[in-house]
């Protein structure tokens, strides 16, 4: 049974390794994952109670919590079926806090997992643009071009662009500060993962990095000089290549002006504030808010919205619309706890985590997509298993 506990550790690497990419795949590990640590807990930790759970990951619960309620507004068995890819908020810290030590001792394998995963995707997703840019006899000035951009690069992956870019900085965030990795390893992820970056064409994922790359330079020149030197190459390195590659489509996708002023994102979010508005206390809950959202994308005159089924790309809107003012509050709440109690530790990464989950949270609905759910419920439950009193095993380069 000893095996049994190894084995739910690496299972969970696995599942954290397979999130940035085929999300079948990432499905299945991660259930194995669940049933192992399940049955490890039946045959180990006997000690644990639901009390202990609920006051340790309540956080991450009270999303389930509010999932449940927007799927039973009326009790049938269809509802069950509307409940599907949220059991992540409920099973990932059911099995994870009862051996919450063990799992927090693990937080940099499970880090490293992402990384290791974000950099297999890409080169997968790297691998099939040299593959029919040669098979298609395509010069080298096609890199960019909007086939081989965003969309189109992750499809093979079967990933999106955003939720990739977000773990892609996510692992920037890990890799600038572990002591793990050595330089030269960690200037050529650097490039690698920049580059990246900008084949994402994610506004949001390079956004996020510009604003690490703007604290780190205004605050921690003294304490990360070579990292930061390593940024800025791969940054001058990567814009190079944009430079002298980087199509039309490339440029206005990214940098602009019209593509961010002609975005018609947030004329749509008044369509999710409008049905909060008319179902102020709890909202329309999942069964309806589609037809709804649709209805006035239509009426509003957004044809693409409706005919795509656009969801309110700003989490804060869509817990308001689906659940109504109680779940604006539980969404405001537990993601500012969390944000306050990683600053009261001391703790940069989670930090930077959860503050640029909150600003990726403005434009996309993160915690409505499984890749998202999966993402939010592992790494916040690795952080509410670390105890108090229990000091981490490995030295991070620097404190805020």
């Amino acid at each position: 049974m000893n095996k049994l506990r190894e084995y739910k550790y690496w299972l969970l690497y696995a599942a954290v390794f397979t999130l940035p990419m085929y999300m079948r795949l990432n499905n299945i590990v991660l259930g194995i994952f669940v049933i192992t640590a399940i049955l490890d807990s039946m045959f180990f930790l006997r000690t644990f109670t639901i009390k202990d759970i609920l006051s340790k990951a309540w956080p991450v619960l009270v999303f389930f919590g509010l999932s449940v309620m927007a799927s039973f507004y009326e009790f049938e068995l269809a509802s069950f079926k509307l409940l599907e890819k949220y059991w992540s908020f409920l099973l990932i810290p059911m099995v994870i806090i009862p051996d919450r030590v063990s799992f927090s001792k693990r937080r940099n394998q499970i880090f490293l997992s992402l990384l290791w995963g974000c950099v297999a995707t890409l080169l997968i997703c790297y691998g099939n643009v040299i593959w029919e840019m040669i098979t298609k006899g395509e010069p080298i000035d096609y890199f960019f071009r909007w086939r081989h951009v965003g969309h189109q690069f992750t499809e093979i992956a079967d990933t999106h662009p955003t939720y990739l870019g977000i773990f892609v900085v996510t692992s920037i965030l890990y890799l600038i500060q572990t002591k793990i990795i050595g330089p030269s390893l960690k200037i050529l992820l650097f490039f690698f993962l920049i580059l990246g970056l900008f084949q994402l064409a994610s506004r949001m994922a390079l956004l996020l990095f510009v604003i690490f790359f703007l604290f780190l330079i205004t605050t921690k020149v003294k304490e990360l000089r070579w990292q930061i030197t390593a940024l800025v190459l791969g940054i001058l390195a990567c814009s190079a290549i944009f430079l002298t590659f980087g199509s039309r489509y490339m440029e206005d996708r990214i940098f602009s002006k019209e593509s961010v002023l002609d975005d018609k994102r947030v004329e749509r979010w008044k369509v999710s504030y409008e049905i909060f508005k008319e179902h102020p206390y709890f909202g329309v809950g999942y069964a309806e808010i589609k037809a709804l959202r649709k209805a006035k994308y239509i009426e509003n005159d957004f044809p693409l919205a409706a005919a795509s089924e656009y969801n309110a790309h700003n989490q804060f809107l869509e817990y308001l619309s689906t659940n109504g003012a109680l779940g604006g509050f539980v969404y405001t709440i537990a993601l500012f706890y969390l944000l306050l109690v990683s600053v009261k530790r001391k703790d940069p990464l989670y930090t930077y985590i959860f503050f640029f989950f909150i600003l990726a949270n403005f434009t996309e609905s993160t915690m409505v997509r499984i890749k998202g759910i999966e993402y939010f419920a592992v790494f916040a439950t690795i952080f509410l298993c670390h105890p108090t009193d229990h000091k981490e095993p490995d030295e991070y380069i620097y404190n805020t």
